[in-house]
């Protein structure tokens, strides 16, 4: 069901409401003290007037009326807070600036990300009909693909690739990309660096490594620009282009993890306001559902273990299996508070099914963490989320995984990483497919947002410090590109599900679906136009009772 969302300055005004705060804070603070600073001889007086809240007679007669506003230490307190977070978080935010290694993904997985880029929608395994194609690969091997000639420019093929891949490259048309602007780009996609790093490391690469192209990122690189040339149906990228000044002006190749961490200010209240409502949901679970809260190493996690629910039972499929949930953006758990309770709930089809929740503070508003700069990557998730497994006994009879957005990335981590305990996956909103195309990096980060719901996730989810942080410095395109090859049964709805929403702002969920469809899934696939990003797991016509069925529903074959 279509759901009409408000007017775009709705969404500026709660934006400005916000964001406001910090300035105001300031403004208050300073007419708060010049107000007796000025106005006093001595500052043993103005520090007298300052803690107890009280003017200069003269100020006092002249603000008539708007003296009270003036006179409260608390206000005071408050703004001055308010004041000198606003200089921390700036701190925080410089601190962030700092590039990250990251590099996680292998040769051979990078090696097999290229390959599907370019293979993907070179034929249509819905169509009976062989479309011939110049590219060979042996997809048993970490060889890059091979190719003898490029497609034709007009081939719908290349011309669907170009105007997809190309959109990397923001004020530019497809024939205004030039040599250079693809191997910048591709040095960022496939190593995480500038191209002139890759030039300075190979000059500098050991001798005895020289020989050895299969290491050498440029020799890499280079071949890698030559396939999506001939994917692209262009013998050469051209060399330089000429562009306008405006051209030049608007030009911009989309480098995620080295461009500058865009952050907006935020006052410390509304992070206060976050953590109050995430213990007191916390609180709620554990008083309505004996939900606990437990630590591994430096991460926690919620559980709800239900009492007649045991690891064999499961195994035997006399018990549903555990779930678990993995959160997207925004504000934690509360976020998902008709969810949980959903998942937890007797009026569920079954409340003997254990739901663990880890929590991921780098997502979630939570400025009190330790962790609140330092988001776990693939092999650290991987690892923890083992060893929550094993500590209650759901390990070895494997789990269901039910993740949003975000949570789709470390869905994805846990399938290459410990596939043998992941027995179904629900995927909603995911991000985590097709990440060689540029729409959920521009959507979400790059692109001027034009509706209410663009407004408020650039400013509230995108733009906030953690979160920005994530995005843009943890996180690996590469290493995170989840491939259909790592999901076991994936076409087995009973084992796969995906819930597209057909107005999601963030991922291009029609293109998403002709995917899942060329290769395969179109029976796993819920797509429902005119819902928006969240929709099946928040909101009034949310999808949760079939989502929890699903949960609940036997396997095909354990």
């Amino acid at each position: 069901m279509q759901i009409r969302e408000p007017p775009r300055i709705v969404a500026k005004v709660l934006v400005l409401a916000v964001w406001g705060i910090t300035p105001l804070s300031w403004t208050y603070f300073l007419l708060y003290v010049l107000l007796r600073a000025l106005f006093t001889p001595s500052w043993a007086e103005t520090f007298g007037h300052i803690r107890t809240g009280s003017l200069p007679g003269s100020i006092r007669r002249a603000l008539g009326r708007w003296a009270v506003l003036f006179s409260s230490p608390t206000l005071f307190a408050y703004t001055t807070t308010e004041a000198v977070f606003s200089v921390f978080y700036q701190y925080l935010n410089s601190r962030v600036q700092a590039k990250v290694t990251l590099g996680s993904a292998t040769r051979s997985y990078v090696t097999e990300t290229v390959a599907n880029a370019l293979f993907d929608g070179l034929s249509d395994s819905e169509s009976e009909e062989f479309v011939a194609h110049p590219f060979e690969h042996d997809w048993n091997t970490s060889q890059l693909p091979s190719t003898t000639k490029t497609l034709d420019y007009d081939d719908p093929r290349a011309v669907a690739f170009r105007e997809s891949m190309m959109g990397w490259f923001i004020g530019l048309t497809p024939d205004q990309v030039t040599e250079l602007d693809i191997r910048e780009w591709l040095s960022w996609a496939l190593f995480g660096k500038y191209y002139e790093q890759v030039l300075d490391d190979d000059r500098h690469e050991e001798p005895k490594q020289a020989h050895d192209l299969a290491k050498r990122e440029l020799a890499f690189l280079e071949e890698v620009v030559k396939l999506f040339a001939a994917r692209s149906g262009i013998q050469h990228f051209p060399k330089e282009v000429q562009l306008t000044d405006a051209q030049q002006r608007a030009k911009r190749t989309m480098l995620l993890s080295l461009d500058p961490v865009r952050v907006s200010a935020r006052p410390l209240s509304f992070y206060v306001i976050v953590r109050i409502l995430n213990e007191f949901m916390r609180r709620m679970l554990k008083w309505r559902y004996n939900a606990q809260l437990y630590d591994i190493g430096s991460v926690q996690y919620l559980l709800y273990m239900p009492n007649d629910w045991s690891a064999e039972a499961a195994k035997k499929g006399e018990k549903p299996l555990p779930t678990l949930f993995l959160h997207g953006l925004g504000f934690g758990p509360v976020q998902y508070t008709e969810a949980i309770s959903y998942l937890l709930s007797s009026t569920s089809s079954h409340r003997s099914r254990p739901v663990l929740i880890p929590l991921q503070p780098w997502t979630s508003y939570d400025l009190f963490s330790p962790r609140f700069l330092r988001p776990w990557n693939k092999e650290e998730s991987a690892r923890l989320i083992r060893g929550m497994l094993q500590r209650h006994g759901m390990y070895d009879c494997g789990v269901s995984v039910l993740s949003h957005s975000m949570g789709t990335i470390v869905h994805a981590w846990l399938l290459k990483e410990i596939p043998e305990t992941i027995r179904r996956s629900i995927f909603v909103d995911p991000v985590c497919f097709q990440l060689w195309t540029p729409q959920i990096c521009y959507r979400f980060l790059y692109k001027r947002p034009e509706s209410f719901v663009e407004y408020i996730l650039r400013y509230f989810i995108a733009r906030e410090l953690g979160i920005a942080n994530v995005l843009t410095r943890y996180f690996d395109w590469t290493s995170n590109a989840l491939l259909l090859d790592h999901i076991a049964h994936r076409d087995d709805p009973s084992r796969t599900r995906v819930y597209l929403a057909g107005e999601d702002t963030v991922v291009d969920a029609p293109a998403l679906a002709q995917f899942f469809a060329r290769n395969g899934m179109k029976n796993v696939v819920e797509y429902e136009k005119g819902t928006h990003h969240g929709a099946h797991v928040m909101g009034p016509f949310n999808r949760l009772p079939q989502i929890v069925s699903e949960l609940d529903a036997p396997l095909n074959q354990l």
